[in-house]
Parts: C-alpha cells; structure tokens; sequence
C-alpha cells in the first residue's frame, strides 16, 4: 500500500457532492455475492487528479493547489494523482510538498513524463512510492495501480528513464510480462470488486495511442470476470491523454480523465505556445457504491483564448476543458 505521508487560484464552481444512498445487510442490496459477510454498504469517496505537469505549466502548482484545497475540505477515503505529476527534480520539490499536506492517504499513478529527466527508480523515490504497480483494499473495493511505462528495445522490455519513449508508438506505453502475470494473480486472490487505475488508456477512444498492451490487460480482466459469478473488474481509469471521456467493453467501464491543466495541440495552435490551456484546474471526486454505481463528479472550465476552435485545430471538436459528470451502473451477473 503507497500510503504517502511524504510530501492558487479560485475556482468557478462551487457543487456540492450529494449523498448516494446506502443499503445495508442483504446479498441483493450488492452488484455482487460477498465472499465474507458485510455489516454495511459503504461507498467510497476518492479525489482524483492526473496530467498537472508542473515544470512544464507554470501554473501547475495553482492547480494543484485548488485541488488540494477542495480535497481537503471534503470526507474523502483517499486521493490519487494519475501520473505526469512533475519531473521528480529538486525544482519540483515545492509540488510533492504542497502534495504531501494533503492529512489522509494519498497515492501515486506513474506518468511517462515523471521520467522525463530522471529514471524511474529515481521518480519513484521522488513520490516515496515501495512498488511501480501496487494493490490495496478500501472498503468494498479492490483497487489496482498499474505501471504502462516500458519500450521495447532490442526485443526486451525496458524501464522509461530521461525520456528514452520517444520513439515508435508501437514500441511505448507498454505493460510487461511480470505485471500482466502479476495482474493476474491479483485478480485471482481478491474477491472484492475491482478498479484499476494507470496513467496510459487500455480501451480504444482515440485509436492508436492507447496501450498497445490494451488487448492483454483486457483479457485477463475478462479471464477474471469469466471466472465468477459477479463482476470483478468493474472499472479503469486513466490519465495522459487529456481528454474527457468513457467506454464501455465487456461489461467494463473505461474513463479517460482530462488533464488538471491542458491539451497539448502543437505549436502555432495554443494558448501558450503548444498548449491550449484550461482557464481552471480540472479534477474529479468519484463515489464508488457496491450496491452497484460509480458516480463521478467532474469540474468544468473552458479553454483560454485563443481557443483551439479559433485556431481551427483539427481536433478541436473532440476537446474538452472538463470532466464530465457521470453516474453509470456496474453490471450484475
């Protein structure tokens, strides 16, 4: 378990999350036949932000900030941070401790451009983080961090460090053969139903950047699935491409979560040079509930002018300064 205790600007909005409501004590109140007898329903409450990209944003640490803030104020089981954090450098010092006030636990996702100037020993040291990929328990849920961070070179598998995965996608963004195997052994040892979270995408919105390990993450999500009587694996989320969207494959629900402060569109299309900036920081809280719903509560904002719509960016239709609110169902068996 990472449990970290290592360690400016307002926000438009102001919504409040509402309470989900609760069953307690039968089997049909669940998505799923309980392994072990449960007193209570209880959901889970976690704060969610990925791609703020300090050192790289020069506002990076104000997003964080209002996040933080917000997390801070509200009864949360943990917050998470997708990946592209920072560079994991004496510089970003000031991030991990503006991080590292957050009281309750916290968790680390690795993100390709931590280890833009460092290995990624060296990021994870940075973030106090004992494992790459790691799993924990949290109320009724089973949650899963993955490590999408491997190129392929020379016909082996290789650690990203001081931005060595620029190079064919084909060859990047990669799960390796231990982590697969250990994903599965994982899933095999847990009977509680399971999120998974990394910072590269494993469906297929925006074709052809997702993982090109996608197709074997997801069939030992489905082996596991297969194999019992309720839905193990109900969920992933992601981080890294930046934008504000969900999918739906064999019963799994697949979101990618926008970026706290960009979309990197090139240069002669941004705001600020390559980048077409969100006016506010961006994150998520999401309330996980075993009765059979995860609800997402998303923060909005808009693009700084010029927009990529006035840089006729031919993206521009698909992009999104937000996260979306969604509520959606997990199937039940």
């Amino acid at each position: 378990m990472q449990n970290q205790n290592k360690g400016r600007r307002k926000f438009m909005s102001n919504i409040g999350l509402g309470s989900l409501a609760l069953g307690v004590g039968t089997t049909a109140a669940y998505a799923f036949a309980p392994k072990k007898e449960v007193v209570a329903n209880n959901a889970v409450s976690i704060g969610f932000i990925t791609d703020i990209h300090h050192g790289f944003c020069s506002d990076g640490l104000e997003r964080l900030e209002v996040f933080i803030k917000e997390a801070s104020s509200r009864k949360l089981d943990f917050i998470i941070q997708g990946g592209d954090f920072c560079y994991a450098t004496e510089e970003s010092q000031e991030c991990m401790d503006l991080w590292n006030t957050y009281k309750g636990e916290k968790y680390h996702v690795l993100g390709n451009h931590d280890m833009d100037k460092v290995t990624k020993k060296e990021a994870m040291d940075f973030f106090g983080m004992e494992k790459n990929y790691y799993s924990f328990d949290k109320g009724d849920f089973h949650f899963v961090i993955m490590d999408g961070n491997y190129i392929m070179k020379d016909g082996k598998y290789e650690d990203y460090a001081n931005a060595n995965f620029y190079i064919d996608q084909a060859n990047r963004s990669l799960v390796n053969p231990e982590q697969i195997e250990w994903l599965k052994q994982d899933l095999e040892k847990t009977d509680k139903q399971t999120i998974i979270i990394s910072h590269q995408a494993f469906d297929e919105i925006w074709d052809g950047w997702s993982s090109p390990s996608r197709f074997a993450v997801r069939k030992v999500i489905d082996d596991a699935n297969n194999r019992t009587d309720y839905q193990k694996v109900v969920a992933c989320f992601c981080g890294h491409h930046h934008v504000d969207d969900h999918s739906y494959i064999n019963n799994v629900h697949y979101f990618q979560m926008n970026s706290a402060s960009y979309f990197y569109v090139g240069d002669g299309y941004g705001s600020d040079g390559s980048r077409a900036m969100y006016k506010d920081s961006i994150f998520a809280f999401l309330t996980l509930d075993s009765s059979g719903q995860i609800s997402i509560e998303g923060r909005k904002s808009s693009f700084m002018r010029p927009t990529p719509s006035e840089k006729n960016h031919p993206d521009a239709p698909r992009l999104s300064a937000s996260i979306s609110d969604r509520n959606v169902n997990f199937k039940k068996k």
